[in-house]
């Protein structure tokens, strides 16, 4: 014959106490939140976090996130407020990086936007402009506010295409390295995109155009740009030469305009401001020497006569005699 089981007081009293106490719970949770929904938003404080940066007027923002969604202090009530609805409203800003909206124990609303900061200003070839940011995003410009920023000029309408895309991304990585050296933020006064989709860059010391092509082995082509600074154009003057080429790997290609002669009162550069940025300057921005291919121009300035044009490639940088005797 079978046991019969005994039951244990002890587990029937527990099982009794749990749904009593999780019955409780649910009746609580349910009661509260119709007592919730029935309370309305006690005040509604608007936040813009990097507010130092005023692309974001705060009245137009409360109009368009408070005034236009009838949130109304004292008398909304949570069950008709969406806060995600807030956000997302946010979001549809330009402007708005991230947006975030919720409401604190005393019954306050508090939304927190961040602005997005640009990088550059994009000039297109049509003379029409805007910003872009960090991670490629064109950018309207203020009518209130206007942020300075490096300029990168000649550029053409940036359509949603792998072409553009590619030339966003370039744009940015290029901004961004130029602005995080002290040097090249200070000597690059502008970018501008060349009809094949490379870059050019118009330097503020000196007479000299920079051709740099695409932003591949981007920080080798301006470490060898600063090596021919120090150890060519720091001695020999820097309004020598009318263009220097960057296009071709461990090769930088200068040509002067026309016959040059050193003063002789000042044979010398006296940019004194560059030379004490280049004296100062780490180890790592003054690379192992390149080739360097010296080329001059016709002289138009003497159509009778025609000089010889003398190309000096070596394995250093040309001497000074050299290049004062092209």
């Amino acid at each position: 014959m079978e046991k019969k089981r005994k039951i244990s007081v002890r587990k029937v009293l527990r099982t009794f106490v749990t749904t009593v106490t999780t019955a409780a719970c649910v009746v609580a949770v349910l009661g509260a939140s119709q007592i919730q929904e029935t309370q309305s938003v006690r005040k509604v404080a608007l936040h813009i976090r990097n507010s130092q940066y005023r692309f974001l007027d705060k009245k137009d923002l409360w109009r368009d996130l408070i005034t236009k969604a009838r949130i109304v202090e004292g008398q909304t009530r949570f069950s008709v407020l969406n806060v995600k609805a807030v956000e997302k409203n946010a979001l549809n800003n330009p402007w708005v990086s991230e947006a975030e909206a919720y409401i604190d124990t005393k019954r306050d609303l508090h939304i927190y936007v961040t602005q997005r900061i640009p990088i550059a200003r994009i000039f297109y070839d049509n003379s029409l402009s805007c910003y872009i940011d960090s991670s490629g995003n064109l950018l309207p410009l203020s009518e209130n506010y206007t942020f300075y920023t490096p300029v990168v000029t000649n550029v053409p309408m940036l359509a949603d295409d792998s072409v553009n895309s590619e030339l966003k991304k370039q744009i940015v990585a290029l901004v961004k390295f130029v602005e995080r050296d002290t040097f090249w933020s200070a000597q690059i006064a502008q970018i501008s995109v060349t009809p094949d989709l490379k870059f050019e860059l118009i330097p503020v010391l000196g007479t000299h155009k920079i051709l740099f092509g695409d932003t591949a082995g981007m920080k080798g082509k301006f470490d060898n740009l600063f090596a021919f600074y120090k150890n060519v154009l720091n001695r020999i003057g820097w309004d020598r030469y009318e263009l220097v080429d960057l296009r071709f790997k461990d090769q930088i290609v200068a040509s002067p305009a026309v016959p040059w002669e050193p003063s002789i009162k000042n044979p010398i550069s006296n940019m004194d401001w560059v030379k004490s940025i280049i004296a100062t300057a780490p180890t790592s921005l003054d690379p192992k020497p390149k080739k360097v291919t010296a080329s001059v121009e016709k002289n138009t300035t003497q159509p009778e006569s025609k000089p010889k044009k003398k190309a000096a490639q070596t394995s250093q940088y040309s001497s000074e005699e050299d290049l004062r005797n092209p």
